[in-house]
């Protein structure tokens, strides 16, 4: 019988870059309604609506990716230039506001609460049952990587609702998050934690521009960041 993946952060902490407070959090997504919600909301947002989430990632690298991430150049201006740049304005330049205006973080969770880890085969067997109805109303036959790192919200998020709502006798979830790899690169592993997660700055640092994570996805992605 399958037993469900569970995953400790590192001891040292999880990096989170962000603007303004770190720790603000924001309103909670709008709640799934539809077939026309595929992409609304981050990945393990809350599917009604009623709690919200941090996300970080174990390194600064992987923070650096998914941020930076929309910022490449759109591949039909790129093939639309190719070979003939003169007149256009240089793609993929990253102005010195976008470090400034952001922060980056390392934090702790002191209170030890597991996350669920959806990169584990077995928490994707138990989810495929707690959930066939969902993937029957998806069209989908299984909850699998490429289901997991898709770019369709309603499936992940009903999974974060799903680990929210398993509370416990004591009144709060017994998930701290989700422990989850980036659909950009499975070397990034990243987690979303649950608003009731009480993480602990650890660390305080300025994003600089010779920061060498920032500078290996900025030569990754083509971007080059003042």
């Amino acid at each position: 019988m399958p037993a469900l993946g569970l995953a400790e952060p590192p001891e040292e902490g999880l990096w989170r870059v962000a603007k303004g407070d770190p720790f603000a959090l924001r309103d909670p997504s709008p709640p799934l309604r539809g077939p026309d919600d595929l992409g609304v909301g981050n990945r393990f947002d809350s599917a009604v609506g009623n709690f919200r989430v941090w996300y970080f990632a174990t390194e600064l690298e992987g923070c650096y990716a998914e941020t930076l991430a929309p910022l490449r150049p759109d591949p039909a201006v790129l093939a639309a230039v190719s070979g003939d740049e003169d007149g256009f304005m240089p793609l993929g330049e990253i102005p010195a506001d976008w470090r400034q205006s952001r922060i980056a973080v390392r934090a702790t969770f002191p209170e030890g609460r597991p996350f669920l880890d959806v990169e584990d085969s077995g928490t994707r067997a138990i989810l495929r049952k707690e959930l066939a109805w969902l993937l029957a109303s998806l069209g989908l036959d299984d909850i699998d990587v490429a289901a997991i790192r898709s770019k369709d919200r309603r499936l992940t998020r009903w999974v974060a609702q799903w680990a929210w709502d398993r509370h416990e006798s004591h009144g709060y979830p017994p998930f701290a998050g989700i422990r989850f790899c980036s659909r950009l690169g499975s070397e990034w592993e990243c987690w979303a934690a649950f608003e009731d997660a009480l993480p602990e700055e650890r660390e305080q640092k300025s994003i600089l521009r010779q920061d060498e994570a920032l500078q290996r996805v900025a030569a990754l992605y083509d971007l080059e960041i003042f």
